[in-house]
């Protein structure tokens, strides 16, 4: 067929009964469609109209439409009595047998293949993509790569319309009473990220559920693909999936520049050439970070090709294992995260021994080379960054940087999996390498209670204590420390983020993120809190606004901070589909 790839690299691997095996977003909900095949089949066929009624507004007479997700085939020979010269492509092999078996005419046109990748076509094969609920079945993580695929399946001023449930109460833990998986996707955060990937939205429906169910209604969104993409987004994307990766160093140096857009503009340093410097040091800071419960594993967990055979080895492993060896022996643990929250403590406050400081020194100075002479060089055949010298900066284009401020949430997620794969591939001879554990030591930081133990202690001194949300008095018993910025969203436990609260008001708050308004009429609150916090712990305060900041204004660190705090929970009612709480 026309524009099916049959290489060798195909990402659609079959077996031998032709049946494909998918890399699927979400297995529970692929084992419900085939397990209930029949019911759902005929479930499908009984409905009419929905994201159907816009095929032929949407579509020029004649195009080529890709139906992602096709099911029973419905909308695929809906499609085709319209004149469209339509394909389809269903990851439940149930549905598409079904399908198949009922209206012999989708034989050579409903093929297998789903999101996020692994649908069979070359690029820019299609005029047009229908892609109608399906979305809130992919795990946020895929999210990212399954609107890239998307996108590069259409041709330039190509047309896709997406559906997705507006409302849908029956659905608790992202999940429905079927077991299938339904995240939760706003219609304004979907335009947002599919406007950052070239897909503009020029029309939005909204109606009722199609096959009759109370209180569910759905969006449909109609986008055109932008016939010149921005470079930037391209290019990370080209070093995601194509750049030849024998160690896990480039994959490192995007996590950490997605980590440091999280923080604030202060952060760098724009330029007038049209780009920013990012300091290096804060990316090998970041670095520590990352590799630190990879090195702590007692099993080896191999960073490079031929470091399971002894042939290579991590460029940083030496001096890293030495910090985590004496920071064992001088704590006595051996538990992570604990044993990494007892030395980030002591390196924010300043009391490391002479002895640490030396060998963090020579840590951060050999993965601060690395960076340089690894990915900084290499990436995108060297031509994504510089480096210069005398300001021990990382060069970054500024429009690729506003990708990384924009698109890093989902871009992270896309890039830990993918890091957790290749050191998989790497482990392969070795027991113990598993996808699943590498991603778990890719996420570990430290623990939330034992950084907490700070600021719970300076505030528990003071009297009187009000909570920072309501002014009721607190106690000992009573006093909670509140994230500002859920954790679950920035994982940030600095002293700034953490402000004493009621234990009620902490419970009703929960991971909402404060309104702009409640912000504003707590802000005396916020900051009188924050001096409390700067005069007791003055070494791990600075260390950590520093941070956040790209540096400590001593005349004005305040208002540079929380208007830091205000953009931070802005992003975060936006970007990362937090819930707004207002008060009590």
């Amino acid at each position: 067929m026309n524009g099916i790839n049959k290489s060798n690299d195909t990402k659609l691997i079959k077996n031998a009964s032709g049946d494909a095996i998918l890399p699927v977003g979400d297995q529970p909900t692929l084992d419900y469609y085939n397990a209930n095949a029949e019911q759902v089949f005929q479930a499908y066929e009984q409905v009419s109209g929905g994201v159907s009624d816009y095929f032929q507004a949407s579509f020029w007479p004649g195009a080529r439409i890709l139906d992602v997700g096709a099911g029973s085939g419905r909308d695929l020979r809906k499609l085709l009595e319209l004149g469209f010269n339509a394909y389809g492509v269903e990851p439940s092999d149930g549905l598409r047998q079904r399908a198949v078996a009922t209206y012999p005419m989708l034989r050579d046109r409903l093929l297998a293949g789903g999101l996020p990748e692994a649908i069979d076509f070359y690029p820019g094969s299609f005029d047009g993509i229908v892609c109608s609920a399906v979305l809130m079945h992919i795990p946020h993580s895929q999210l990212f790569d399954a609107l890239i695929t998307l996108r590069k399946l259409l041709k330039d001023h190509g047309r896709m319309l997406l559906s997705i449930p507006a409302a849908r109460p029956d659905v608790v833990a992202q999940r429905d009473p079927k077991g299938r998986l339904f995240e939760t996707l706003q219609a304004e955060q979907l335009k947002l990220l599919c406007a950052r990937l070239g897909l503009d939205c020029i029309t939005e429906y909204h109606n009722d559920d199609a096959m009759g169910r109370a209180e569910t209604s759905w969006t449909t969104l109609l986008f055109v693909k932008r016939a010149s993409l921005g470079q930037p987004l391209d290019r990370i994307e080209s070093v995601l999936r194509n750049d030849k990766k024998v160690a896990t160093y480039k994959l490192a140096l995007l996590r950490a520049l997605c980590d440091l857009a999280d923080k604030d503009d202060r952060a760098v340093t724009w330029l007038p050439t049209g780009q920013v410097a990012v300091t290096l040091q804060k990316i090998a800071e970041q670095w520590l970070l990352y590799y630190w419960p990879l090195v702590a594993n007692q099993q080896l967990i191999p960073q490079m090709q031929g470091e399971a055979s002894g042939k290579h080895k991590l460029a940083f492993r030496e001096p890293l294992t030495q910090l985590i060896v004496e920071a064992r022996a001088r704590h006595q643990c051996t538990y992570e995260p604990q044993l990494l929250s007892l030395f980030m403590l002591e390196w924010k406050r300043g009391r490391l021994p002479e002895s640490s400081k030396k060998l963090l020194s020579k840590t951060l100075s050999k993965i601060a080379s690395t960076i340089v002479s690894g990915p900084v060089t290499y990436a995108d055949d060297g031509t994504m960054f510089s480096y210069d010298k005398i300001t021990r900066s990382v060069h970054v284009d500024a429009e690729l940087w506003r990708e990384f401020c924009l698109t890093g949430y989902w871009v992270r997620d896309s890039l830990l999996l993918r890091w957790a794969e290749l050191v998989a591939r790497f482990g392969a001879t070795l027991n113990g390498v598993k996808i699943g554990h590498v991603m778990e030591l890719l996420l570990q930081r430290p623990e939330i209670d034992r950084e907490q133990y700070y600021p719970r202690k300076i505030f528990t001194a003071v009297e009187p204590l009000y909570c920072v949300w309501s002014d009721r008095p607190l106690t000992a018993k009573t006093l909670a420390m509140d994230h500002v910025l859920p954790f679950s969203i920035w994982l940030n436990n600095d002293l700034w983020n953490l402000q004493p609260s009621h234990c009620k008001v902490n419970g009703a708050k929960g991971d909402g993120v404060p309104s702009t308004r409640l912000l504003r009429s707590r802000e005396q609150a916020l900051v009188h809190n924050w001096r409390i916090a700067y005069n007791a712990e003055p070494h791990l305060f600075c260390f950590e606004v520093e941070r956040a900041l790209g540096g400590f204004n001593k005349r004005a660190w305040e208002l540079q901070l929380f208007e830091h705090l205000r953009g931070k929970a802005e992003m975060a009612a936006y970007a990362a589909r937090a819930r707004v709480w207002d008060g009590v």
